[in-house]
């Protein structure tokens, strides 16, 4: 048999063609390279590493003054997790107060009541507020996050960049001490959940220094589990005592 009439037998050509499928050659390829993704893979493919990478900006420099930054944060659309500027909930109380109170997030109601810590969840933070001799004109109170998220929980990605605008707050606000509510909250300002915290000698660091803190559990949890409430008394106290 000669070469041309093997080549045309097809049962030759199709033993042939199992042996290289067998062999894993099973795509025709050619000496030439082809664009086996299109043309804009390719041409991605061969730029440099540095050309393919793409910088996120650094975060604009924060507010100076106190006004400026609750402004800020009351509009701002890089805030994580803060959603539209209609459904943030601003600071209460006093600048400059000795006590400083950083909750979570806003509760359920907070944006159409326009006030933090509204509702049943507001009444017992009042009465909390009142066992240890203050009131909401003499602390000075504003969320990690000023809008609620979706979830009703902030996610660890949002953490550092909000602790950095939390810190900012304080280091403008001034308080002698902070009181912490939530366990993101904790997280995002000491690294470490609220309900494994050392209750003595926490303190939080900004740009102008230190300040002494409490973490606690916030008056939502304490609705849904009373027999905390030991637990965050003692808190209240060491936060007004000597911590």
């Amino acid at each position: 048999m000669t070469i041309a009439e093997s080549v045309a037998d097809p049962r030759l050509v199709a033993a042939a063609l199992r042996w290289w499928e067998d062999m894993g050659v099973d795509l025709l390829v050619e000496d030439e390279p082809q664009s086996w993704l299109g043309r804009a893979a390719v041409a991605e493919a061969s730029a440099p590493a540095t050309a393919r990478m793409v910088e996120k900006p650094a975060p604009a420099a924060l507010p100076a003054t106190l006004d400026a930054l609750v402004a800020w944060i009351s509009s701002d659309a890089d805030i994580p997790e803060a959603g539209p500027a209609a459904r943030r909930v601003a600071p209460f109380g006093t600048p400059g107060a000795r006590i400083a109170i950083v909750t979570d997030i806003p509760e359920n109601g907070d944006a159409e009541a326009g006030a933090l810590l509204s509702g049943e969840v507001g009444a017992l933070f009042d009465r909390m507020l009142a066992a240890i001799g203050l009131d909401r004109t003499s602390v000075y109170c504003f969320p990690l996050c000023p809008g609620r998220p979706p979830t009703g929980r902030v996610s660890a990605e949002a953490l550092a960049r909000l602790a950095d605008i939390a810190k900012h707050h304080l280091a403008l606000a001034k308080p002698e001490r902070v009181w912490l509510l939530g366990q993101a909250t904790s997280r995002a300002l000491l690294g470490m959940d609220a309900s494994v915290l050392d209750k003595k000698g926490q303190n939080i660091n900004h740009a102008h220094g230190t300040v002494p803190c409490i973490a606690s559990l916030p008056p939502r949890m304490l609705l849904q589990s009373p027999q905390r409430k030991a637990a965050v008394w003692a808190d209240m106290q060491a936060l007004i005592g000597g911590m």
